[in-house]
């Protein structure tokens, strides 16, 4: 039978898994280029051509103008529909609901490939479905999916803060087709990105199926040999993937050991029952003992630099992101539990006027987490800190400083020169959060990404005195906590190593994350009284 492929862009290497177990028929799938008007006509050209549809439903295929628009004409056409179920999340639509679907969500076994063929053997051997319009198809009778160039570029920023990268790629494909050109917005870097955060997400997406086959046969005891083979295979292709620390299974993974109660003037609740607890993409950074130069700016008047010692300790390789911080709201002690909040009455205070957290602005796992303020940062070490059972907290200046900057006085991460190519600053042009691994050239000395750009950093530090070198405390007033790094709508100068803000730890936006530090000694307590 000839047999068309519909997909969304970021399932093509499941896609071509399938298409490869369909040898002994005649298949087609487009490559998405979305590009001119050749495009439409070749997937026309091969609806007329086919006599069954396979339609690939995952969350991104359903939402996709193209893949609707495509199964839309092969059911008007009359051609055999074939759904084949590959993402798990996916909510079927009700025109869909009424045709059987074959399952592969789960990975392509010998069970589920039997099944398809069978469908297709049994429709080529009977009638095709009534054709709802006997009309040929022609680019000029039927249109592409309708796109306003100028909404376009709208759309697709909306999608991209969505995660949605496929969507977001087809539009401004289709508004460059169209000749679309901006004045002041770059459409080939927003394309670019968006080309990224696809490309990324694919990754993951194929990642995440291949792992989950493996995962289960690493755990188990009388299998672990095998697993372990089939694991080492795995991370050539996918060297960072890895939620479950399978390496430490097979014997390449290594646990950061505690020795002190995380950093707290008051005792955290009472510790989970979890011994097998992971934080999704949490990697640890080693940064040995050292000195930084900094110029004291919580106090008032001009200040001299001084060397200051930092103790060895590690940081997180990302800031926070959005997999890791929905863990601790899920968690049913985890931001439901007020009790993370009680290291001092500014916090708690607040934790009672938010029982629920502020939402992302930007969607996606691996973006950082933003619309953080100073409370709940410290109330997800605190947390964190018991499920792990190691002293976790907030960088103070100079851990934050000496991760960034190694033992040279470098103004950025990678050098004394601004790259915009090394980190998502304003003069990158990208507009919103970007994933944390997406600028490897851009990391410290020690491998730490995203330290110039993306998203401000909390730190523990706060501000002793107001600018009129009054004692906060003295006035009542609530210190103020530092950041450093900039974000993604900051100029560049900000980004750089040495400069901070000092911030009410109210403060929620979205240029605003966090990460945080394991401590090999007991970190500095938050000053009672103070916020």
């Amino acid at each position: 039978m000839k047999l068309f492929i519909s997909y969304a862009r970021v399932d093509k290497p499941y896609c071509i898994q399938i298409v490869n177990t369909l040898d002994a028929h005649e298949t087609w799938y487009d490559q998405r280029l979305h590009a001119g008007q050749n495009w439409w006509k070749e997937i026309l050209r091969r609806l007329d051509w086919c006599e069954g549809f396979v339609y690939l439903l995952s969350p991104e295929s359903i939402q996709s103008e193209y893949c609707r628009k495509e199964y839309e004409l092969a059911r008007k056409l009359g051609r055999h529909i074939f759904p084949v179920l590959i993402h798990a999340d996916t909510k079927i639509p009700d025109d869909l609901s009424d045709l059987h679907y074959i399952d592969f969500s789960t990975g392509l076994n010998a069970e589920t490939v039997k099944a398809l063929l069978n469908s297709i053997y049994l429709a080529a051997h009977s009638q095709p479905p009534a054709p709802a319009e006997a009309a040929a198809l022609t680019a000029a009778s039927v249109k592409p999916p309708d796109i306003d160039p100028v909404a376009a570029i709208g759309a697709a920023t909306e999608a991209m803060e969505k995660g949605q990268f496929d969507h977001a790629v087809f539009l401004l494909k289709r508004a460059q087709a169209s000749g679309l050109k901006s004045r002041f917005i770059n459409i080939d870097k927003l394309l670019a990105e968006a080309e990224k955060g696809l490309q990324r997400q694919t990754y993951l997406r194929e990642a995440k199926r291949e792992y989950d086959q493996i995962a289960p046969v690493v755990k188990l005891s009388m299998t672990r040999k095998l697993g372990c083979e089939a694991f080492e295979a795995f991370r050539k292709d996918f060297p960072d993937y890895d939620p479950d620390k399978l390496s430490e299974l097979c014997g390449g993974g290594e646990k950061v050991a505690a020795s002190a109660p995380p950093a707290q003037p008051t005792e955290p609740p009472p510790k989970p029952p979890s011994p097998n607890f992971n934080l999704p993409q949490l990697e640890w950074c080693d940064i040995p003992a050292g000195t930084v130069e900094i110029t004291p700016s919580n106090v008032a008047g001009p200040q001299e630099p001084k060397q200051v010692n930092v103790a060895a300790f590690k940081i997180s390789r990302y800031p926070i992101t959005n997999a890791q911080y929905r863990v601790f709201l899920d968690d049913p002690n985890g931001y439901a539990n007020p009790k993370w909040w009680q290291f001092s009455p500014e916090a708690q205070q607040w934790r009672e006027r938010n029982p629920e957290a502020h939402p992302p602005a930007f969607r996606g796992d691996e973006r950082p987490r933003e619309r953080v303020n100073w409370y709940d940062a410290m109330a997800f070490c605190r947390w964190l800190s018991t499920r792990l059972d190691m002293s976790i907290c907030l960088p103070d200046d100079t851990q934050w400083i000496r991760a960034a900057q190694g033992d040279s006085k470098r103004k950025y991460p990678w050098g004394d020169i601004y790259d915009k190519n090394r980190c998502n600053t304003r003069e990158s042009e990208v507009k919103m959060t970007t994933f944390v691994m997406r600028y490897p050239d851009g990391v410290s000395p020690y491998g730490v990404y995203d330290m110039s750009g993306n998203v401000w950093e909390w730190c523990m530090d706060e501000q002793t005195t107001t600018e009129s070198g009054d004692s906060v405390i003295e006035n009542g007033a609530i210190p103020k906590r530092l950041v450093h790094g900039g974000s993604y709508i900051s100029p560049h100068l900000r980004a750089e190593i040495n400069f901070h803000y000092y911030l009410d730890p109210h403060s929620f936006h979205s240029t605003i994350g966090f990460r945080i530090v394991a401590n090999s000694k007991p970190s500095p307590s938050v000053p009672s009284g103070s916020s």
